[in-house]
């Protein structure tokens, strides 16, 4: 597999017909691959990130972020730099792309559990590869419907001006400190702009000071904090001003 390529395969679509034994047991993987998820929660983050991860989205949340909006023609946003050794990349458009890399590495959909609807909906999955696992895996949108499979939070991003979307990244911790975020970023903001767009925006929670520190490398503009509170069904969102100094 190339080191970066625009799609990881090339596949013709094929129609299927699924049975209702099919169909059930669909359903029956879907338990199992909860529950997979849930189990690979607890044992990358420790015992209490389930516990947390479910009264976060069932419960009550409460948390602030940077407000970040990246020029993606800047010099900052445009230095990309060589991928570390023994990794792999490439994006993914399409559940039928994701089915057939899944054939010789694992499936990076097991990370994210909206993976599937989002890549039917337009969002792109770019994948770093460590032999056959999966090491790190980062998400744009450009269209509010994609994105909110992924980020609920009420910033604005203009789509129909040529604003686009980063974010839901995710670095299994034995890789993490190999600088893959930085060169998933850059990768994905070259994506952006091969497809014509030149603003980008994304939100980082506040206390995040690693991948806050590695968004500074891109000259952003911190134009606003935000707050989300929820509880239950009920949501609220809050923008205002940096506070002076007040950056990562």
């Amino acid at each position: 597999m190339a080191a970066c390529t625009t799609d990881c395969y090339r596949m013709r679509r094929m129609p299927k017909r699924v049975s209702r034994d099919a169909s059930s047991g669909a359903g029956a993987r879907c338990r199992v691959s909860l529950l997979g998820r849930a189990l690979r929660l607890a044992r990358r983050e420790g015992p209490l990130a389930l516990p947390v991860a479910v009264v976060r989205r069932y419960v009550v949340d409460s948390r602030t972020y940077f407000l970040f909006e990246y020029d993606l023609w800047s010099e900052a946003c445009m230095r990309l730099p060589p991928l570390p050794d023994e990794f792999a990349g490439c994006f993914v458009a399409d559940n039928e792309t994701a089915d057939q890399l899944s054939e010789d590495h694992r499936d990076f959909r097991d990370h994210e559990p909206k993976a599937r609807n989002a890549l039917d909906s337009g969002a792109v999955a770019f994948c770093l590869y460590h032999g056959e696992d999966v090491a790190h895996v980062g998400w744009l949108t450009t269209s509010q419907k994609a994105r909110r499979l992924f980020d609920s939070l009420g910033f604005e991003i203009r789509f129909d001006q040529g604003e686009c979307w980063a974010g839901a990244v995710f670095t299994v911790p034995r890789f993490r400190n190999r600088g893959l975020l930085t060169y998933s970023a850059l990768s994905r903001f070259a994506y952006l702009r091969d497809a014509g767009y030149g603003i980008c925006r994304s939100a980082v929670e506040t206390d995040n000071g690693a991948s806050n520190s590695v968004q500074m490398r891109f000259d952003p503009r911190i134009y606003a904090v935000g707050h989300m509170f929820k509880l239950f069904g009920w949501r609220r969102w809050r923008e205002r001003p940096p506070g002076a100094g007040e950056s990562p």
